[in-house]
């Protein structure tokens, strides 16, 4: 299995060039083509959100703001990939892709076309919204979304992988979706966390599943301890050395991942390396 079309998702801000050269960076490595995505909201979409909250002139004055902004963004972000473009290989670098519309659509038209998305690290700054945005990556593309942190820790290659593993579909998805990746590493270790003692026994049938794609692992099973498995997770994979988490994401009730607290949003907030997630 190979990575041949990776999506890096633009936002039109200053994450956008450093986002880039990570994801062009593991694009020339893995022999991929890299193509960058950026979703403009359009006067309609924005109305939505809108409501009846707004008389017809104050919505108007505020769809006319936001159409400002989106365009502002969206030249912000094609000036990101054409720096990258001035230097880059024709071969690992694609088209730079502006939709207009809402982000569930683009992730649906263009991000099922893909092997992999690629989207910052949220910072605590508009965190929600960039955590909804990632999940509707992975919820509407059916594909990896692999979150890279924008602050130096991230590594061009993965040498030392974690597989976060409770027998689930969405556990599934993200292993197989690794696979590019978990070839390449030099260590790869299946991690369940927790007490479900059916998903433990299942940790040796994925060790044997990945080498018969040449995968070489070892399996551990960590006890909570009073801990929440997200935090259990964090620290035996730190200690690990791990440089990229592999897990299903956002198999959670609704509710909770509105409150923040199912365990893939605790994740993806406190782990200071990268993680690579699928629904």
């Amino acid at each position: 299995m190979k990575l041949r079309r990776v999506i890096s998702v633009l936002s039109g801000s200053e994450e956008d060039t450093p986002l880039l050269n990570s994801s062009y960076s593991l694009c020339a490595d893995y022999g991929a083509r890299l193509d960058s995505l950026f979703v403009r909201r359009n006067a309609a979409s924005g109305g939505d959100l809108l409501g009846d909250a707004f008389s017809t002139y104050g919505m108007e004055a505020v769809l006319e703001a936001l159409d400002d902004a989106a365009v502002l963004a969206a030249r912000k972000a094609r000036a990101s990939y054409e720096a990258l473009a001035d230097d880059a290989e024709r071969d690992h670098l694609g088209r730079f892709i502006e939709f207009i519309g809402l982000p569930r659509s683009a992730m649906s038209q263009e991000g099922r076309l893909c092997d992999l998305l690629i989207m910052p690290k949220p910072s605590r700054q508009d965190l929600r919204n960039k955590l909804n945005s990632i999940e509707t990556a992975a919820f509407e593309s059916g594909r990896p979304v692999l979150v890279l942190p924008l602050d130096g820790q991230a590594s061009e290659r993965f040498n030392d992988i974690v597989i976060a593993w409770d027998g689930s579909l969405e556990a599934m998805h993200a292993a197989v979706g690794s696979m590019p990746f978990l070839q390449d590493a030099e260590h790869v270790t299946i991690t369940h966390a927790g007490t479900d003692s059916e998903a433990a026994n299942q940790l040796a049938d994925l060790s044997d599943y990945l080498e018969l794609h040449g995968i070489k692992s070892a399996t551990r099973s960590v006890e909570l301890s009073g801990r929440s498995i997200a935090r259990a997770l964090i620290e035996s994979s730190d200690q690990n050395g791990a440089d990229l988490l592999v897990m299903g994401g956002f198999g959670a009730s609704g509710w909770q991942r509105s409150l923040g607290r199912d365990e893939t949003t605790c994740l993806i907030k406190d782990l200071p390396f990268a993680i690579l997630l699928a629904h």
